[in-house]
């Protein structure tokens, strides 16, 4: 067996370059359920497509959806980048305790855990719907 140092380097070449290859249908795939704006059978037809014709498709969605999908993906994978990835506690002592707990880490102002405060105690009183969120000057 004769190998030289230019088949090495060639191996490991394509095998980035499959990686990367790999990587990117990943992210299309990923970006493909992450949009809002297609239905299910939209999803299901880019998906076929991408199994069937993998390059062809994922640089035609890419033409397609380039622009959005920088979007979606500099925004996050929610809706409102800007909202608790954990769901508000029902109860108005923990929802007090979490505000604390937030402007203790530094992750709210003083004025914002003032407003989650009242909010907590208006429904706890029952002058404010429980489907009602607080907003805060982002969101």
């Amino acid at each position: 067996m004769d190998i030289n140092l230019w088949e090495i380097v060639w191996v490991v070449f394509a095998a980035a370059l499959f990686a990367a290859y790999l990587a990117f249908l990943f992210i299309v795939l990923i970006d493909i359920f992450r949009n809002e704006s297609f239905s299910g059978w939209s999803r299901a037809l880019w998906v076929v497509l991408l199994v069937l014709l993998p390059f062809l498709a994922s640089l035609a969605y890419l033409f397609a959806h380039g622009q959005t999908m920088a979007l979606r993906t500099a925004r996050g994978s929610g809706p409102d980048a800007g909202a608790a990835a954990v769901p508000a506690p029902r109860d108005p002592t923990a929802q007090v305790a979490s505000a604390n707990e937030l402007l203790r880490q530094g992750a709210i102002t003083q004025e914002e855990y003032e407003r989650l405060k009242r909010h907590s105690l208006q429904q706890a009183s029952g002058t404010l719907s429980t489907d009602t969120t607080p907003r805060t000057p982002t969101g």
